[in-house]
């Protein structure tokens, strides 16, 4: 009997959720804003997918049943259900996750999305290239003398970015985030230990490390070059243990569920969509795959022969998918309609040049492009539109501490620069679009715009 217990036990314990996470998905209303959201957890075990939710704690009436994946033996289960047709009318939305045999998660809330297509302000933060943790918790064991190893820094941090957005979140400050890609950095986790598996580990470290915040508000994502694969020497050494499983972008897939298929972007993946949310049309591109020169169109960020990745979409499916998507809001707008179209994607400017899509963006009338990649940010100060932002100061294991202060470029350079650990926020209203970044460190404004 004691035996008996014990296993329960350990099944239980297998069973309980985490790594709560949000995102905007479901049938889009009237004002074509989506009247759902996706919930996504993992568990160890596999126990049903079921999320109950409802109009406060006490009463979660509402039921939905959802589906599990295990992409890595050994390594848990990612589950994904939808929470459909919530009302405007509730100020707030409670749910938890799990099932009766093997128990429930606390009991999370959130807001529904705003029911109209104009008149109603909201706040999100953008950034990119956020690690986990810093170099004092996760200390690097590669040798780097006094250069970095392989773009690998000594001292790093990412703790700073993740205090903030704590504190933004607390303060009622944003609605909800998009992360434009280099999630968690888990590729390069081995840094810390150089012969371990550690990809999954540090993934579901960062995962539960956000998860006060993404159990409470949308986490939209991109993806990034980090996404692409595991190349640590583990994966590499054990290719068809782990290498050839965490290839192509296979963990950011089966992690994360973005509205493709309500969309009709990438199929089964989370690689290319958009969604509509107040008065803003939001398209995250895929800058990493399925144009011509992308960069992991092939192989993944190694570029080791054997770690294939792209093909996502049939030749030209892509852009095809995003100059119809931008036409679309475009002629929404034109009518009156939303008032901004906002696009996203990992990789800054030059990568736009090279995927041919700039002339897209102002044909289109695309008033904003949110990037990151590189472990700054920059932003042009133009008044043609688009506005080009690089928000990828987040800190990350690639990313030292800033050496510099705001940077302004020289008289007749279009942009300013800053290398300091930061995130941005973007509030939104019918009038303008507001845009400051934020000294992670000390709350400082190092930059700000209105974009009329």
């Amino acid at each position: 009997m004691k035996l008996l217990s014990s296993a329960l036990m350990l099944s239980t314990a297998l069973a309980v959720p985490s790594q709560v996470h949000l995102s905007l998905g479901g049938a889009v209303d009237s004002s074509g804003v989506s009247t759902g959201m996706y919930v996504m957890w993992k568990t160890d075990g596999q126990p049903s997918s079921t999320v109950r939710y409802g109009t406060s704690e006490d009463d979660l009436s509402e039921q939905a049943q959802g589906s599990s994946k295990s992409y890595l033996d050994g390594h848990g289960f990612h589950h994904t259900a939808l929470m459909e047709n919530l009302s405007c009318d509730l100020e707030k939305i409670f749910y938890q996750v799990g099932d009766e045999a093997d128990g429930w998660s606390e009991v999370f809330s959130f807001k529904r999305a705003p029911c109209a297509s104009s008149g109603t302000a909201f706040s999100i933060s953008v950034f990119g290239d956020m690690g986990y943790l810093d170099s004092d918790l996760r200390p690097p064991k590669i040798p780097h003398g006094d250069d970095p190893y392989h773009g690998l820094n000594k001292v790093w941090s990412a703790t700073y970015s993740r205090n903030m957005l704590e504190s933004l979140k607390n303060s009622g400050d944003i609605d909800w985030v998009f992360h434009v890609g280099d999630i968690g950095y888990v590729d390069d986790s081995f840094a810390s230990a150089p012969l371990k598996f550690t990809y999954e580990e540090v993934y579901d470290g960062y995962m539960d490390w956000l998860q006060n915040l993404t159990s409470t508000m949308p986490y939209m994502v991109a993806p990034g070059n980090h996404e692409s694969e595991c190349h640590s020497p583990a994966c590499i050494a054990q290719e068809l243990k782990y290498g050839r499983h965490l290839r192509n972008f296979t963990a950011f897939n089966e992690r994360w569920t973005m509205p493709s298929e309500e969309s009709g972007g990438s199929r089964d993946t989370n690689m290319w969509y958009s969604f509509n949310y107040g008065s803003v049309h939001f398209v995250s591109i895929n800058t990493e795959t399925d144009w011509d020169g992308a960069e992991e169109q092939g192989t993944g960020d190694s570029h080791i022969p054997w770690l294939k990745a792209g093909g996502f979409g049939e030749d030209g499916e892509f852009l095809t998918w995003l100059e119809a998507d931008l036409k679309a809001a475009y002629e929404e707008k034109k009518a009156g309609g939303r008032k901004w179209i906002i696009a996203a994607g990992h990789r800054p400017y030059n990568t736009i040049q090279e995927m041919k899509i700039e002339e897209m963006f102002i044909k289109y009338e695309v008033d904003v492009y949110f990037a990151g990649h590189s472990h700054s940010y920059s932003r042009t100060t133009s008044s043609d539109k688009p506005v080009y932002i690089v928000a990828g100061g987040a800190g990350c294991d690639e990313m030292g501490p800033s050496k510099e202060s705001l940077l302004l470029g020289p008289l007749g350079q279009d942009s300013i620069e800053s290398d300091k650990y930061s995130t941005g926020v973007l509030d939104v209203s019918d009038e303008k679009l507001s845009w400051r970044l934020i000294d992670s460190i000390d709350g400082s404004i190092i930059d700000s715009v209105d974009i009329l």
